[in-house]
Order: structure tokens, then C-alpha cells, then sequence
């Protein structure tokens, strides 16, 4: 037998029967008091339209409805309907029904109700199917006994709130049985996988039994909390990083102290000895450290050693000078030592003037000559 054979009795009932194909978004039969309620010009033009343009939350109920039916179950639940954009308020009883082709469809049999008398608790009711946020009611052992579509969307066609988070589920149960709201931020399995749901639970009464029920309420904070995380990370480098390089700064200025220590060679003697190459840098820190030891120290007399000192930058010969200038104006003698002809060659060609200082080959020579001066002095 077709559909329209199987449906004969149907043809002239008072209450709209149709047949929704929820594969195709389409009516695949309908009889005259259907065709009058979706204020269709014939019966031809309300099988040709076309509801693909159904919201998501439409689109939910309608997966739900088809997984009961694929179960053997029925379905009975309140709509709106907006046929021709006017809406209609129906009670609809739904009930598989096989398609000529074989697929499953949906028989519906709608009760038409008259104006709602209160306005307010129809438009809420429909700001819940619509509303992103996910509502769910469960009885006190956390069985689920309404989901909005928002919610299916995000858990399907699940039981029990079990499901969700199983270890937290216990904890959300007690709290709300102990009259708290239950309200954290948690990771939450959903067929999308584990998202982070920002999750409030309260005790209510469900307002079919007049028994005390459970109303969880969930938003996805996913996204949100990425961002932090991955701000903390950022922060976490950022902060490592202030740290490596502080401790570079401070292995620098070591080695630079390393490279031209400050040495107490004899009474009101100190001894600079400059180790591989004379750049600005390094000689900025002697003189950082030299100058302020030769005002505290009352020190008579300054040695240069370059033994060590295989080349110089010009930058580093004319920060020599400045340091030269620098520790006579607090009244020291300057005292080079170890020069050789390369080094002595570089100097030149970069203009640093050492002609007016004493020279000697070797660091015991200049102690020597800064002893005997000193010896003078005190004679």
C-alpha cells in the first residue's frame, strides 16, 4: 500500500494530520484541515515548500524526535508554529511512519489551542527553545526529564547527567540536595568532546509532579578559557625570559669584572689588568668600579696592565682616554704597563694620546716604580 492508501482514514479527521520528512524538510502528505492550518493555497503548494530555512533549535527537536521514533517510542510536546509567519499554538503527537521509499518520517496529529491567555509564558517558553544557553531538568538522582535544544545539541540524546561529568555529578547532586546552588566552572563531555562549561545548579519544582527537581544551567566558556590559558602560558615565558635574561646580565658583568679586575696591589696602589680584547663595554665597568674604589680608597697611584689584552676596538681606545682623564681629576697617577707593538700600533691609529704617562714593560715593574714614588713622598 502507498502512503496516501495507508493514510485513507486520516483524510477526513478534524484534527491536522501530516507526514514531515525530516531527511528532506519536506511534507510528504497532509490532509484538508492540515492544509487549512499551514494556510496553503492547495495541498500541492504545502508538499512543494521547502523548510530548510528551520532554525537550529527546530532542527534539535526534530533529531530528537527521530531518535525516539527509531526506539519504538511516540512523542508529545507543546509547538508554535508559524504558518505564514502567524503563529500557532499546538499540542503535537508524533509517531513513525514509513515512506514509500523505505525511510522514516513523522506523523504528526496536531491539537489546535485557542489564544494563549498568557502571553508572557508562551513567549518564554519559546525564548527557551531558542536560547544558546543550555537548560536542563533533572530529578534528585540526576535523571534527565527535559533538555531545551540547546542542550541536545551540545549532549544528545542522554539519560542521565552521568553522562556529562561523572565525578562532579555526584558533588552537584549533594550540594543542590542540601539546599545550595551549585555554580563552577568545569570540563564537561559533550559530542563535540570535552568542553569547559561554566555549570549552575538549583534546587526547583517541576511544575508537571509539584516534586522537587533539579535545574542546571550551562554556557561554554571554551573559548574564554583558552585565551587565559594561553595568556598565563605567554605571561609564564615572558617572565622566564625576564629571568634568563637577568641572569645573562649578571654572568655578563661577571665576566667583564673577570676579564679587568680592581686588584690592591700595595698601599695606595691598584692594579687594573685588562684581559683579551679593550672594548667600550669593558671599559665602562672598570671605570664603574675603579673610579668609585680610588675615592674611597684615597689610592696614590693607578696600573694599566694590558698584558693580557690581545686587540682594542676604537670605541674601547677612546673610552681609555676618557678613563685616563677621569682618575687623574681624583687625583691618581696613572701607571701603563705591558703594552705591545700591536697594541701600541691600534692606539696610535685611533688617536689615543698615552705620551704623557709612564710606561713599563711588566705588572711588577709598574708596582716597583708606584713603591719608590710612594717611598719618596712619605721621605
Amino acid at each position: 500500500m502507498t502512503l496516501s492508501e495507508r493514510l485513507a482514514a486520516f483524510a477526513h479527521s478534524v484534527l491536522p494530520v501530516w507526514v514531515y520528512d525530516h531527511d528532506q524538510l519536506c511534507f510528504r502528505w497532509a490532509n484538508d484541515k492540515a492544509v487549512e492550518l499551514w494556510r496553503a493555497q492547495s495541498l500541492s503548494e504545502l508538499l512543494a515548500r521547502d523548510f530548510s530555512d528551520s532554525s537550529a533549535a527546530t532542527r534539535t527537536r526534530l533529531d530528537n524526535y527521530m531518535s525516539a521514533l527509531r526506539r519504538g517510542e511516540q512523542v508529545v510536546e507543546d509547538w508554535t508554529l508559524y504558518p505564514q509567519g502567524r503563529p500557532a499554538t499546538t499540542a503535537l503527537h508524533g509517531s513513525g511512519i514509513t515512506l514509500d521509499d523505505g525511510r522514516l518520517a513523522i506523523l504528526f496529529q496536531a491539537v489546535v489551542r485557542g489564544p494563549a491567555s498568557d502571553l508572557s509564558t508562551v513567549r518564554g517558553i519559546e525564548a527557551l527553545r531558542h536560547s544558546s544557553l543550555m537548560v536542563t531538568l533533572s530529578n534528585l538522582q540526576g535523571e534527565i526529564l527535559y533538555c531545551n535544544p540547546a542542550a541536545l545539541r551540545a549532549f544528545g540524546d542522554v539519560t542521565h547527567i552521568f553522562a556529562w561529568f561523572s565525578d562532579a555529578a555526584v558533588g552537584l547532586l549533594e550540594q543542590v540536595a542540601g539546599s545550595q546552588i551549585y555554580q563552577v566552572e568545569q570540563e564537561v563531555l559533550t559530542q563535540s568532546g570535552v568542553r569547559w562549561h561554566a555549570v549552575e545548579g538549583r534546587a526547583t519544582i517541576d511544575p508537571a509532579t509539584g516534586e522537587r527537581t533539579i535545574l542546571i544551567q550551562q554556557s561554554d566558556v571554551t573559548e574564554r578559557r583558552k585565551a587565559e590559558d594561553l595568556a598565563q602560558v605567554r605571561s609564564q615565558l615572558l617572565e622566564d625570559l625576564n629571568r634568563t635574561i637577568a641572569l645573562a646580565e649578571q654572568q655578563r658583568r661577571q665576566i667583564l669584572s673577570l676579564s679587568a679586575p680592581t686588584l690592591e696591589v700595595g698601599p695606595s696602589i691598584l692594579a687594573v689588568p685588562f684581559i683579551g680584547e679593550l672594548s667600550a663595554e669593558r671599559t665602562d665597568d672598570v671605570a664603574q668600579r675603579l673610579l668609585p674604589a680610588l675615592q674611597s680608597q684615597k689610592s696614590r697611584f693607578v696600573i694599566l696592565d694590558f698584558t693580557g689584552c690581545d686587540s682594542v676596538m676604537q670605541e674601547g681606545a677612546a673610552k681609555l682616554a676618557q678613563l685616563v682623564h677621569a682618575t687623574r681629576l681624583l687625583g691618581a697617577t696613572v701607571v701603563v704597563t705591558g703594552i705591545n707593538a700591536q697594541l701600541a700600533t691600534t692606539l696610535v691609529r685611533s688617536g689615543t694620546d698615552l705620551g704623557e704617562l709612564q710606561t713599563l714593560r711588566q705588572l711588577r715593574d709598574g708596582i716597583e716604580y708606584c713603591r719608590r714614588r710612594i717611598g719618596r713622598i712619605t721621605d
